[in-house]
């Protein structure tokens, strides 16, 4: 049985500046990005790691919905602080917050310009959390 859900959090610049000051995503509730029950009784057959990668992908999406920059938050969250939402994106869901750093273990990162349809796959770069000040100096420049 599993007891942590790999959860993808959109970002802000303001999410960003809170993980380097606090280490810590702020907010009571949070909205994210998962492989929930709902997509898996959907797709029973397909690989675990392509519903990994749509969970991503809507992440992404949804990170840059108003020409924002893509960046995006992979976290591994107690399954008890993951609520599914009941309508909507069968990826989405709310989690128990606030979230604090070690929790999180990478950042994706869309390139300078992308446009965001939600038609096609984002390629995203990948860092490991603790690049975290290397990401926001990216974003910075």
């Amino acid at each position: 049985m599993r007891t942590t859900r790999r959860v993808y959090f959109p970002l802000t610049a303001t999410d960003l500046s809170a993980l380097q000051e606090a280490r810590h995503l702020p907010g009571e509730t949070r909205d994210g990005f998962a492989v929930t029950e709902v997509l898996e009784q959907a797709q029973p057959s397909e690989d675990p790691e392509v519903l990994e990668f749509g969970a991503l992908q809507d992440a992404a999406v949804a990170a840059g919905t108003g020409g924002a920059r893509v960046v995006v938050a992979a976290a591994d969250v107690e399954d008890a602080a993951v609520h599914e939402q009941e309508e909507g994106i069968e990826t989405a869901v709310a989690v128990d917050g606030p979230l604090a750093q070690q929790r999180l273990v990478s950042l994706h990162l869309g390139d300078a310009g992308l446009d965001v349809t939600g038609e096609e796959d984002l390629e995203l770069s990948w860092y490991d959390i603790t690049e975290l000040d290397l990401v926001v100096a990216e974003l910075d420049r």
